[in-house]
């Protein structure tokens, strides 16, 4: 008798351990997957921003891409609406990019830089007004590019 109470503590006890040591597994992945959320936030740099930056300066933007030549890009600046709206720089401010060997591409691969992609680039701006990028995240399908605003008479 008494060996059959202590097998169903015994048990209850490895349950019980088992239960605690995933829920703190799970709670650890949670906070793991928040965090790398958190960092994903879009850029919103203004077309200002950008053609005042120096060489050397980081920079982080979303652009569309308009012509890829190897791994150089000619890219269009969009500025957010939204969190998945953006629109085209009010200056149509065009921006040339470049992505090296060391690009790391997030949510997508490097085939998925095509014309009329949107990317968010960050990397560092040289003396000739490239932005050399670090790092890219394929937006395209996640926002779109709302229709310009019609001016006003």
């Amino acid at each position: 008798m008494n060996s059959q109470k202590h097998g169903r503590i015994s048990s209850a006890l490895r349950w019980a351990c088992f239960l605690t040591l995933l829920a703190v597994a799970m709670g650890w992945v949670a906070k793991s997957v928040l965090a790398r959320a958190g960092r994903m936030k879009t850029a919103d740099t203004s077309a200002q921003a950008f053609s005042t930056a120096g060489a050397g300066s980081h920079m982080e933007a979303v652009v569309r891409v308009d012509k890829v030549t190897g791994r150089d890009l000619k890219c269009t600046l969009l500025e957010k609406v939204s969190e998945t709206t953006y629109r085209r720089a009010r200056s149509g401010e065009a921006i040339s990019a470049a992505l090296t060997p060391d690009t790391s591409i997030v949510m997508g691969k490097a085939e998925d830089v095509v014309p009329g992609a949107i990317v968010q680039l960050s990397g560092t701006i040289d003396a000739n007004r490239i932005l050399k990028a670090a790092g890219a995240v394929i937006l395209t399908g996640y926002v779109h590019i709302a229709d310009d605003p019609k001016p006003t008479p």
